[in-house]
């Protein structure tokens, strides 16, 4: 497309009030194309990649900066690159027909050699994600109701792949080439993750390097061609997130960032991002990152709560470390994140964490109930589902407060028993403090049940 919980809760995170992630500092880059392709190889060297036919590339941390422009290209926007040293990277350009091309450098941007031109016109590709330098995956958005992948296991040619068995697109679905990330590849597993937007907001995922696939639905906001999910990324085999909005409405915050703890199989709300984000990453195992066109929100808590660190246009972002997190935007923009050290003596302070939803097995209770009414049965046994932002470690506490029956088991899931209560309406209210504090929970949820 051009552009272009039940969460395990086991600990409360301690969080510095005065260390925090700083400002971005902005590079020296003698270009004014607009950036949407990064790509960290470590922690000196980087490549962009973006409109106009360009690339570039430090080797130094960021010093100095090359500026490449490729040869034959200069009509060309380049959305994705995926680099593997100072010599070795693949870019992606966007386009309807022939726009959509895929060129390799192995001599450090010197030169670039064409690998794929795509020949059919109904195909657009959005971007490119790579196992390794020989192996690497590409899709374009939906021909004929089905998205289009192609490969290469060799590092020269592409083929498509013939036995790709993938859920229908939806009318209006597609994936969004804002920043690179709308195709990525859990580097815990090797799992390929797609994810779109439009008419629908759904995770896509392959096992097996593309040839068969599942889906996901999410809570992310569609409905409209700006709508849905922009980027995804994961800090281990089960535990990931999406990012997105409506980049039309920049400033909405409703509805634009989820969870997952099962590898993508479902997917929970989460919330604290201050607008729309094109893509996100995960700088360690407990801090995120995201961007977009209204600015970057920073995570230390593993997305629990969250804070705007700056209002930089950018469009992508990408980390290897906390020493390198790095983001790119439009007229030659790019920024290194700077962290800013703790202040001498600061004091730690356990962050309550806010319970976002209770589910419920069903909410009435009649011996009798239809068929197709899904939530009433004649169980007076209820299975409680706590929905909240994930935590570390083993000190949360689940606090439940029932007007009758009793809670049978402790944490996130837990059973409401209601045997022998008399008819009539009752309440269950969840929230979560921190075992070694005394300070209140976080915001608590409320729901009903009725008995008949």
């Amino acid at each position: 497309m051009y552009f272009m919980k039940s969460f395990t809760l086991t600990a409360i995170v301690l969080l510095s009030l005065t260390a925090a992630f700083g400002q971005w500092i902005k590079q020296t880059v003698n270009t004014n194309a607009s950036f949407r392709g990064l790509s960290i190889v470590n922690d000196k060297v980087i490549w962009a990649s973006g409109t106009g036919g360009t690339v570039i590339r430090t080797i130094d941390g960021g010093k100095t900066w090359n500026v490449f422009a490729v040869p034959r290209a200069e009509k060309l926007d380049f959305r994705d690159i995926e680099a593997f040293d100072a010599n070795t990277a693949y870019i992606l350009s966007i386009g309807n027909g022939d726009a959509s091309r895929i060129y390799k450098t192995i001599d450090g941007g010197t030169s670039w050699k064409a690998q794929f031109t795509n020949t059919n016109e109904k195909a657009f590709f959005d971007a490119i994600a790579c196992w390794d330098a020989k192996n690497c995956i590409a899709m374009s958005d939906p021909v004929d109701g089905h998205y289009v992948f192609i490969n290469t296991t060799d590092g020269e040619t592409w083929k498509p792949i013939v036995s790709n068995q993938m859920p229908a697109a939806k009318e209006g679905e597609a994936a969004f080439a804002a920043s690179g990330t709308c195709l990525y590849i859990n580097p815990k597993n090797g799992d390929v993750f797609l994810v779109s937007g439009g008419n629908d907001a759904r995770v896509f995922k392959s096992t097996d390097r593309g040839k068969t696939w599942t889906s996901a639905t999410t809570p992310i906001v569609k409905g409209t061609p700006g709508s849905g999910i922009f980027s995804i990324a994961f800090r281990n085999e089960l535990h990931g997130m999406i990012a997105g909005g409506n980049y039309e409405k920049p400033n909405d915050a409703a509805s634009t960032v989820a969870f997952t703890r099962d590898g993508g199989k479902t997917w929970q709300p989460g919330e604290g991002l201050s607008g729309y984000r094109s893509a996100v990453a995960y700088i360690d195992d407990k801090t995120t990152i995201a961007v977009g066109t209204s600015g970057t929100d920073v995570s230390t808590d593993r997305g629990a709560t969250w804070k705007k660190i700056g209002s930089e246009d950018l469009n992508a972002v990408t980390a290897k470390g906390k020493n390198s997190v790095w983001a790119v935007g439009p007229k030659g923009l790019v920024f290194k994140l700077a962290k800013v050290s703790a202040e001498a003596g600061a004091v730690t302070t356990p962050l309550p964490y806010n319970v976002v939803d209770i589910i419920l097995s069903h909410i009435q209770i009649r011996s009798e109930c239809p068929g197709t009414e899904k939530t009433c049965s004649p169980d007076r046994i209820v299975k409680v589902a706590v929905v909240a932002p994930e935590i570390d470690g083993d000190q949360a506490r689940y606090n439940y407060i029932i007007s009758g029956g009793r809670i049978v088991g402790t944490g996130a899931n837990v059973v409401w028993d209601l045997t022998g209560v008399f008819p009539g309406t009752y309440t269950i209210t969840a929230g979560i403090s921190n075992r070694t504090s005394s300070d209140a929970p976080g915001r608590s949820v409320m729901k009903t049940i009725t008995i008949q």
